[in-house]
């Protein structure tokens, strides 16, 4: 399996879960060896669920007013 990320080797792993309150402590995951990423089945869920955004929010961000900011100047260290 490859990674999501960066293409690399992902390897099984075990990970303990000291929050978790149902008693699985223990979980198996992918995990790449490259930049670390973690595949768990929570993760992949939450990734795919889509987000709710309100009407209010959708509104607001459309109101919002472009500010035109100026251009930076960048100055050569002698």
């Amino acid at each position: 399996m490859n990674c999501s990320r960066c293409r690399g080797l992902m390897i099984v792993d075990s990970f303990i879960d000291l929050q978790e309150d149902t008693g699985q402590l223990w979980l198996s995951a992918w995990r790449c060896v490259n930049c670390g990423q973690v595949h768990d089945p929570g993760v992949i869920r939450n990734r795919l669920a889509p987000r709710c955004v309100g009407v209010a929010d959708v509104k607001r961000l459309r109101s919002r007013p472009r500010v035109a900011r100026a251009p930076i100047a960048i100055r050569a260290s002698a």
